[in-house]
């Protein structure tokens, strides 16, 4: 840990995770060992107006004790310091209003993310937006886009599991924490942390053994939406905090994506809303969000390629759905004359190969093989 890092940690945890108070701060002095110097001599002519707590803990992580304690824990526990000034910060980041001045990182969190994009939704979600949530996860990361995502049950939890089931990905997912760096939660994400720590990194700008307390998460909010691209939501409620992430991402100018759900369903009801208003474009699959960043996603289909899935893949009722549309087009009702299984389950897979892109839907809800995109391979 270098001079000018043990400095800003030093600021950095002195004004609690305040960016605007570490800027103001910052920007009255030359350089920052000159602040330290005049903190250590107790001349506080240029701190007359903090509060005595923030003095209080100038003063306390002045002392090169308690930053020797500091700095060996963070490296003992493997975690990176990168500062808003250093080259590894991420750009899209240092363009937002009060960016973090300081993230704590585990894993690896490239300067240049590829074609970072958000996923955002309701912590008790259905079934039907968990399964959305990790096929477009998949997709995403399989085409070379970076899933961001909070770590919380629920739509983030289900993004990220299904950015690391593509395999060739170099950085599938990014969790942005709404605590320390050192504190899961919850706390049966354990597996989940390590696997995303392992391909990708986990982020945060509170200091370490910070709880998770409700009144962070807005503050990581505008990390997730900043460090993004765009922003994906699925499944929001009336009063939803997932609209905070949406509103910074409308604020940062970025992109803002919303999967329709059923009109029935209380959790689809700021989804929908966001589309109708539009406050968001509407995602059925992941091309749909690839299409807006043409130049940048590196995507094989928007190139021209299918990609390819196995016909063992699609499962039993997947298959028989595959094997009637390969004689044409035909709506819900007549696939349920050609397979015997229930309207339920029928739809439910027909969901997952439309957000698979194996089915496109037409008008008049007719279902056709979507050949454009999406080649099925049969086993040898």
């Amino acid at each position: 840990m270098d001079e000018t890092k043990r400095l800003w940690l030093w600021l950095n945890y002195a004004t609690s995770t305040n960016p605007r108070l570490f800027y103001e701060l910052l920007s009255r002095f030359d350089d920052l060992s000159e602040a330290r110097e005049a903190i250590l001599r107790r001349d506080f002519e240029r701190f007359s107006d903090v509060s005595e707590n923030v003095r209080s803990r100038l003063i306390a992580a002045a002392d090169d004790r308690f930053m020797d304690r500091y700095c060996g824990w963070l490296e003992r526990s493997g975690v990176s310091v990168v500062t808003a000034e250093s080259d590894e910060y991420p750009a899209l980041l240092s363009e937002i209003y009060d960016p973090p001045s300081i993230l704590f990182v585990k894993g690896r969190l490239p300067k240049e993310i590829p074609l970072p994009i958000a996923m955002v939704g309701a912590r008790n979600c259905s079934d039907y937006g968990r399964d959305v949530a990790a096929l477009l996860g998949e997709q995403l990361a399989e085409r070379g886009a970076t899933v961001v995502t909070g770590l919380a049950a629920g739509i983030d939890s289900a993004s990220a599991k299904g950015a690391l089931n593509a395999g060739g990905s170099d950085c599938p997912v990014i969790g942005v924490l709404g605590c320390g760096i050192d504190v899961t939660y919850p706390q049966d994400n354990g597996k989940l942390y390590d696997a995303v720590i392992e391909r990708g990194a986990i982020v945060t700008e509170f200091l370490p053994k910070t709880p998770p307390m409700q009144q962070n998460f807005p503050i990581r909010n505008r990390i997730m939406s900043g460090i993004s691209r765009g922003v994906v939501v699925i499944e929001a409620g009336e009063r939803s905090g997932t609209s905070i992430t949406a509103d910074c991402a409308r604020e940062q100018g970025r992109e803002v994506f919303a999967v329709p759900g059923r009109i029935t369903d209380p959790m689809s009801v700021g989804t929908n809303r966001m589309i109708t208003r539009g406050e968001a474009k509407p995602v059925t699959c992941a091309a749909d969000i690839l299409s807006e960043f043409t130049d940048d996603a590196g995507d094989d289909v928007l190139n021209g390629a299918a990609k390819k899935v196995t016909f063992t893949s699609l499962g039993s009722v997947g298959q028989e759905i595959y094997m009637a549309l390969l004689q044409g087009e035909k709506d819900a009702d007549e696939l349920l004359e050609w397979i015997d299984c229930p309207a339920q389950e029928l739809n439910a897979t027909l969901t997952k190969m439309l957000f698979s892109e194996v089915v496109k839907q037409l008008p008049g809800r007719i279902y056709a093989l979507d050949t454009i995109h999406t080649v099925v391979t049969f086993d040898q």
